[in-house]
């Protein structure tokens, strides 16, 4: 039978549940490193260009560089960074940091020869 005190605990478990899930995602954003995808280059590659562009994204909120220089984010996250080859092996170290000093990096690694 529903009576209304059953229906009062109901309605608090989930009012309970809630603030739960609400507080595990605020101390999840202050402990955990901000997502960071790369879709271009895929993985480590050859080519004959003497530029190439890094494509991907990360959180909307976080402060990222490319070898060390800081690049643009859009409201999304998405970004876009144009670099420079080298004859040899290119090293692009991908970083993006949150406010509390949580970084994610990856690496990619571009051969170019002309």
């Amino acid at each position: 039978m529903i009576t209304p005190k059953k229906i009062a605990l109901i309605v608090f478990a989930i009012f309970l549940i809630f603030v739960a899930w609400y507080f595990y995602r605020e101390i999840c954003f202050l402990i955990k490193a901000p997502k960071l995808e790369v879709f271009q280059p895929p993985a480590d590659i050859s080519t004959t260009q003497k530029t190439f562009e890094i494509i991907g994204k990360t959180d909307s909120t976080a402060y990222l560089l490319v070898n060390e220089q800081e690049t643009y984010l859009d409201r999304e996250g998405n970004f876009k960074a144009e670099v420079n080859l080298v004859d040899g092996v290119n090293t692009i170290k991908i970083e993006s940091k949150n406010r509390f000093n949580k970084n994610n990096i990856i690496i990619r690694r571009i051969i170019y020869s002309k």
